[in-house]
């Protein structure tokens, strides 16, 4: 379990260090402001998760891997795009690109962060699907925040809700038994990802007052 939880949170950390790098370059940041994005959005949820737990310094902190692979990955897309290494790519797939990154980032992390809180707690699988959640978007939210637009958890395609479905597949079948722990992050992890990218592809959203 340690190895799929260390894998899930080194692929949400990547995941959503270039989704937030390419918020802060849509939004003509430079280098300082795309990289804050960035870290934000790649550790955000994961340090409000650890706070929550009482895991105080935030593991974020407690190694430096997720901060530097940040990082590395901010500075190669700022090379990429400084240099024009993508300037026959359209608008359009750039769009598709950060939400891919998006999407991937959202799955890793409602995986992690439901980890944490049902190892915590197994007794409440609110908490442990509210934990992912928290996991899943609070990066997102601060990003959003800092970059002076509307969180795409508050308004776009549905987001939060393929999160607390993967967080609610995770517990019940995590809580069958010790045997079954191994199918948990994976199938939690393709039910995220299957859903949000069926609601980015035919446009779901919920209701919203027009």
């Amino acid at each position: 379990m340690i190895f799929l939880w260390t894998f899930f949170e080194i692929a949400g950390t990547i995941a959503f260090a270039i989704s937030g790098a390419l918020v802060g370059i849509s939004r003509r940041m430079d280098i300082f402001g795309i990289l804050v994005l960035a870290l934000s959005t790649a550790i955000g949820g994961g340090i409000i998760r650890d706070v929550l737990v009482g895991n105080i310094p935030p593991n974020s902190f407690k190694t430096s891997l997720y901060i530097v692979l940040t990082t590395v990955i901010t500075f190669i897309i700022f090379f990429i795009y400084r240099n024009q290494i993508l300037r026959y790519m359209s608008r359009r797939k750039l769009r598709k690109m950060y939400l891919l990154a998006d999407t991937l980032g959202l799955a890793s992390f409602t995986v992690t962060g439901t980890t944490i809180g049902f190892n915590a707690y197994p007794e409440y699988p609110l908490f442990a699907i509210t934990l992912g959640l928290i996991t899943a978007v609070g990066g997102g939210i601060i990003r959003d925040v800092l970059a002076q637009r509307i969180p795409s958890v508050l308004q776009e395609e549905i987001y939060a809700l393929p999160s607390i479905i993967g967080g609610i597949v995770f517990y019940l079948i995590a809580i069958i038994g010790d045997d079954y722990w191994y199918l948990a992050s994976p199938i939690s992890f393709f039910v995220v990802f299957f859903l949000r990218m069926i609601g980015i592809y035919y446009h779901l959203s919920l209701p919203k007052v027009r």
